[in-house]
């Protein structure tokens, strides 16, 4: 039985929620009371947490830790059932994200994710329920994005959300069927990138080159990336994404010292989150628009003027 939401979205409001959701935990306590306080809105019936082991580098680490899962045992006061996942050794985000949802995986056929610092609009639970629901058994829907960074070239299309090459992982759900076509190592990357699927990708011959030189650094474990590695595996597979035509999930870590990968990012990509509107409006194909997957690549891998700078460093050998 889905939930039936009510047609208000002022919040707090006591409701429970069917749709499993897993939250992805580190070292920022604040942050993650911040996510929890939306969660506990929405009460999930079901409610899985990762938090990895503290990095023995890092004297404040070990406190921090504690302190998330002491937030944790705290704010988790609704009826559900909780699972955890609580790390005495860092496995690191790649190897320790991907093994988390792999453990989230194992036990449900499909959810939502969160991370710690990606604080979502109370719309985005419904969009994630309903978008699971209806594309269940729809095999090339590989992921549901929450975030939209490229929302000023959406947010006037009729339809509520588009289709994508792109998987945006601020906020996200999928299904077990989809996850285990994930490839962590990037098999196959070599004969994927001379294959005309790749080259179709994305209009920008650039911007071709750049991903597949994210996607071999991935690859050779040069970053720290496991998103990378499943966006890898989307497009191998010829898998679709939905994307919101509003950004329903605001990254509140971007450009944080504690932050893994967004380190001095620009605050574009701190943009507020939105809400949607009901009942959505379906697209009425599922093709990727070409100009808007340019939009979506300079938003969420470089902006254009930092594209052709990395294009001439490549080429004298800087990058």
């Amino acid at each position: 039985m889905p939930f039936l939401w009510p047609k208000s979205r002022s919040f707090p409001l006591i409701m429970t929620y069917s749709v499993p959701v897993l939250f992805l935990t580190f070292n920022r306590p604040q942050h993650t009371r911040v996510v929890l306080e939306r969660l506990r809105q929405i009460q999930p019936q079901r409610l899985y947490v990762h938090c990895d082991g503290p990095r023995p580098q890092h004297p404040t680490d070990s406190e921090n830790v504690q302190q998330v899962r002491a937030v944790i045992e705290t704010l988790v006061d609704w009826p559900c059932e909780v699972h955890t996942l609580f790390r005495e050794q860092n496995m690191g985000l790649r190897e320790g994200v991907y093994d988390a949802i792999n453990w989230f995986f194992g036990q449900e056929p499909e959810g939502v994710i969160l991370e710690d610092d990606c604080v979502p609009d109370p719309t985005f639970f419904r969009f994630c329920e309903e978008m699971l629901r209806e594309y269940r058994h729809d095999t090339q829907i590989m992921h549901i994005g929450g975030s939209n960074l490229s929302q000023r070239f959406t947010l006037n299309l009729p339809e509520s959300f588009v289709f994508s090459k792109f998987s945006f992982v601020w906020g996200w759900a999928s299904w077990k069927r989809a996850w285990e076509k994930m490839s962590i190592s990037l098999d196959g990357l070599d004969a994927f990138a001379a294959s005309t699927q790749y080259q179709q990708f994305v209009s920008n011959n650039i911007a071709k080159t750049y991903m597949l030189d994210k996607f071999r650094i991935t690859r050779a474990r040069k970053n720290n990336s496991w998103a990378y590695a499943w966006f890898y595996s989307i497009l191998k597979n010829n898998g679709l994404c939905i994307v919101p035509k509003k950004n329903l999930v605001q990254n509140v870590g971007v450009g944080e010292s504690t932050a893994t990968n967004t380190r001095g990012a620009d605050n574009a990509a701190r943009l507020q989150a939105g809400s949607l509107e009901w009942p959505l409006i379906y697209p009425l194909d599922r093709v990727p628009k070409a100009k808007l997957e340019q939009h979506f690549f300079y938003s969420s891998q470089k902006k254009r003027h930092r594209l052709l700078l990395w294009w001439a460093l490549k080429k004298i050998g800087l990058r």
